[in-house]
């Protein structure tokens, strides 16, 4: 099966980030910068379509980036990734032997990350409430297409509304709409965890954009699934679970103002 990685990228000037994360497959780049273009190149034997955009926000750069893919399987890529050598046997072997696959989740390895992660040791099918980011993702290209899925343009870094999420609305889309997923042993690429775009750490502004998720991702149950917050990151953050709480609910109520977390300190209280 072909494979396509779907690249988003900010302010290239030329083509050397396609040798530092190791292509080895066609791939599909938008790279965000101050001009318009469209070009096909090749690189070391793969065809690469390079398209600059005056365009901004990550889930806008994801959405052109799928609707340019052509290949059997894609995988969802970011420019500060290193892919592992090999990967597209190893992603060809996946989608083999799970043939009932829509999506399969890959193990990453986070340079200078302090958090546990969870490390896939055997296939498995994935729960419908579960979650995975980008870095991890791989699927049908056809699958994805006919179920219309795309990404939330109102989630993820330059949206101008919240700061996150863009891909567990994604993936959660893709279990609403009656996809499959597993995860799959083996290390898709590694990722350098430096200091992040977005992410200022487990404070307001970050639950705040959680309380706009969960009102997308589960609108009927998200005042159960808010107290799974307060649990994973008690030791974490120095918010009590009332302050956790209570921004969580603000972020419900800002989602339906259509308010990001400045426009509701200002105008939404």
């Amino acid at each position: 099966m072909t494979i396509q990685l779907l690249i988003a990228t900010m302010h290239q000037d030329d083509y050397s980030l396609l040798d530092r994360i190791n292509l080895q497959s066609e791939a599909v780049v938008i790279n965000q910068c101050d001009r318009e273009s469209n070009n096909i190149i090749t690189v070391n034997g793969h065809k690469v379509t390079w398209i600059d955009t005056i365009e901004r926000g990550l889930s806008r750069s994801r959405n052109m980036a799928l609707k340019n893919a052509t290949a059997d399987l894609c995988v969802i890529c970011d420019d500060d990734e290193v892919l592992s050598n090999n990967y597209p046997d190893m992603i060809n072997n996946a989608y083999s032997n799970l043939p009932n696959a829509d999506l399969i989740v890959f193990n990453i390895d986070r340079i200078g990350w302090n958090e546990q992660e969870r490390i896939f040791t055997k296939p498995g099918k994935v729960r419908r409430f579960k979650t995975y980011g980008s870095v991890h993702l791989t699927f049908r290209r056809e699958r994805i297409y006919r179920k219309q899925i795309v990404f939330n343009t109102d989630f993820g870094a330059g949206s101008g509304k919240y700061t996150s999420a863009e891909d567990a609305i994604f993936c959660r889309s893709c279990h609403l709409k009656g996809l499959t997923m597993y995860t799959y042993p083996g290390i898709l690429c590694s990722v350098t965890c430096e200091e992040s775009t977005w992410f200022r750490g487990y404070d307001e502004h970050y639950f705040y954009d959680v309380g706009a998720y969960l009102s997308v991702a589960f609108p009927k149950t998200k005042h159960i699934m808010k107290w799974y917050y307060p649990l994973r990151v008690r030791k974490i953050t120095d918010l009590t679970i009332v302050n956790i709480i209570r921004s969580i609910n603000c972020g419900f109520i800002g989602y339906k103002k259509n308010l990001n977390y400045d426009e509701y300190l200002t105008l939404g209280r």
